[in-house]
């Protein structure tokens, strides 16, 4: 007895049936995921003048000011600065506090405090820079270290906790920043 072939549909023949079929799919999957809400499209690209979303600094420096064993400041700056950023990270191991603004939608500056000593604090990351200069801004030496491809990095030692300030941002900003920082106060903890 001799096999019997069996003829696929004439639909399933040609490249067109497969393009057809995909097109099918892809028209199921647009409408299962529109109807989501989990996706948007927007022509021409992002925009880069929408709201920046502010972070509640005071609050969550203060819970970390009462978590943490070094002097935390919660630095008020100028209006038109919005904290849009808050976080632990590290230091040379140790952890640290990041608070970060953007300025006038386009510039950004941020503020770490760590415990870490002053060697560590001039070299927070991979990246290489070197020292180019010292301001004396408030009373303390800022270590200014620039490199290539990199955010410029402002380093000062305040005895008790080390401020470094990294910045898409001019001089004077950052010199605005530096001032600001060095007048903040440290978080009194609660008593216990």
């Amino acid at each position: 007895m001799a096999g019997v072939r069996i003829e696929k549909p004439r639909v399933f023949q040609s490249a067109k049936d497969m393009v057809l079929s995909l097109g099918v799919l892809l028209l199921a999957m647009f409408l299962v995921v529109g109807f989501t809400g989990l996706c948007s499209v927007k022509p021409g690209g992002p925009d880069q003048s929408g709201p920046v979303h502010e972070v509640d600094v005071d609050n969550i420096l203060h819970m970390d000011a009462q978590a943490l064993n070094f002097p935390i400041r919660i630095v008020t700056m100028p209006d038109g600065w919005v904290p849009n950023s808050q976080r632990r990270t590290q230091v040379a191991k140790q952890t640290s506090v990041l608070t970060g603004w953007v300025i006038d939608g386009d510039k950004y500056i941020s503020l770490t405090q760590t415990p870490a000593d002053l060697k560590d604090a001039m070299h927070p990351d991979d990246d290489y820079r070197d020292e180019v200069r010292i301001e004396n801004i408030g009373g303390k030496q800022w270590h200014v270290l620039e490199g290539d491809d990199v955010r410029p990095l402002w380093v000062a030692d305040n005895g008790d906790v080390r401020f470094i300030l990294k910045g898409m941002a001019t001089d004077d900003l950052m010199r605005t920043a530096a001032e600001h920082t060095v007048e903040a106060q440290p978080v009194e903890k609660a008593h216990s």
